[in-house]
């Protein structure tokens, strides 16, 4: 009798999409409203650096 091979899994979130770049209204920006963009700019950069090393984990994870 063969043993089936459990499933693997690969939790939803690092099959997640990376977040697009911050959208720059075409127009004067004051500097509070720009910092604020910029900063939302960065943490969605740092957010799909992270993802994309999940990903990268988990693909290793599942090939050994």
């Amino acid at each position: 009798m063969a043993v089936e091979q459990p499933k693997q899994h690969v939790d939803p979130s690092v099959r997640a999409e990376c977040a697009g770049v911050v959208d720059v209204p075409h127009r004067f920006i004051p500097y509070h409203e720009a910092s604020r963009l910029w900063a939302e700019d960065r943490r969605r950069s740092g957010d799909c650096k992270r993802l994309n090393h999940a990903k990268a984990l988990t693909i290793k994870a599942l090939t050994k």
